[in-house]
């Protein structure tokens, strides 16, 4: 697998740039669903386009979900889409962006929705190698907004 899969918690992993070729890897690992946060374009090389990622996905048998953004910038809608995800699937999840960084400021903005705390959020993600005190104000105001 091209980037490492790092766990925040029991169901959601976060990962840098996925290929293709590593949907039928997720898929094989238990995973049922991936989660796109990275705007078609964003960098000149090495970045695939969205529909190549989704078609690999689809075709590993995994359920694709399209939320990009730039920097902190999710939307409330964003939010409440991936809270609706992990509702809807009782798998497991994978998001991914350029680092991971963006994918697990969806993940606690959306885990802090569903009544987590910040503390347990900034906790879950240190775990997993991801430093989210920067952006803890933002995944609180994206979780109310969210709920509005």
């Amino acid at each position: 697998m091209s980037p490492p899969l790092l766990p925040l918690d029991g169901r959601v992993a976060v990962a840098g740039q996925l290929q293709p070729g590593d949907m039928a890897e997720i898929a094989a690992a238990g995973y049922v669903a991936v989660v796109n946060n990275r705007p078609d374009g964003e960098a000149m090389f090495g970045q695939p386009r969205t529909a190549d990622l989704r078609k690999a996905a689809e075709a590993a048998g995994l359920i694709f979900l399209d939320l990009p953004f730039s920097g902190p910038r999710a939307t409330p809608d964003q939010v409440r889409a991936f809270v609706d995800l992990l509702a809807g699937q009782p798998g497991r999840v994978v998001a991914f962006c350029k680092s991971g960084m963006r994918s697990a400021l969806l993940w606690g903005a959306a885990s802090i929705a569903s009544g987590r705390s910040l503390d347990e959020v900034l906790t879950e993600a240190m775990r997993a190698g991801q430093n989210l005190d920067s952006v803890g104000e933002t995944m609180v105001a994206l979780a109310k907004a969210a709920h509005a």
